[in-house]
């Protein structure tokens, strides 16, 4: 693994510090890297594996890795719980702050249909090919559509998962 793959991949699997101790933990390596007069493949190498970096940075930053772990691959369960925490903050603020909240939520939903145009394009142009070579297969086309469609869906999820989380954390600081 060349360095900037390494470098990726690291601040990836560290996604769940804080961005200032994750940029710390980053630069630490990089100056490992940098100070070695070994070459980066070499360097990275006696590193170890990633998962054993996220242990070290799990037992340095006093962190559970087992619950880190579990939280990675639970991120729907986690959006759910993510999402009860929201209605409490909600029901418990002023109507300030719930109309921002209603807002935002609203605004990710626009941004989230507006995603959905390359996908519409794409999938008139899949259609106008099929038509072209397999004279209007009915079949084709559906599973066309449904294969576009079901990116689509993918994408959006991801889309609003993701924000909302960056969102949320910003929300749960300010209260």
């Amino acid at each position: 693994m060349n360095r900037k793959e390494f470098l990726k991949r690291l601040r990836k699997e560290l996604s769940f510090l804080e961005k200032k101790e994750l940029e710390k933990e980053i630069l630490e390596y990089i100056n490992k890297i940098d100070s070695s007069n070994a070459q980066d493949i070499e360097v990275i190498k006696e590193f170890g594996s990633i998962e054993t970096i996220v242990k070290d940075v799990c037992k340095k930053h006093g962190l559970n890795y087992k619950q880190i772990k579990e939280q990675k691959q639970n991120s729907f369960k986690n959006f759910y719980n993510d999402l009860i925490e929201l209605s409490t903050i909600v029901k418990n603020s002023d109507k300030k702050k719930k109309s921002k909240i209603l807002l935002d939520i609203l605004l990710l939903i626009v941004v989230a249909c507006v995603l959905k145009i390359p996908f519409i394009f794409i999938r008139d142009l899949g259609d106008k090919i099929t038509e072209a070579f397999l004279d209007s297969n009915v079949t084709v086309l559906a599973v066309w559509g449904l294969i576009i469609e079901f990116v689509y869906v993918i994408t959006a999820i991801t889309f609003f998962i993701k924000t909302f989380k960056k969102w949320f954390l910003h929300l749960e600081k300010e209260n």
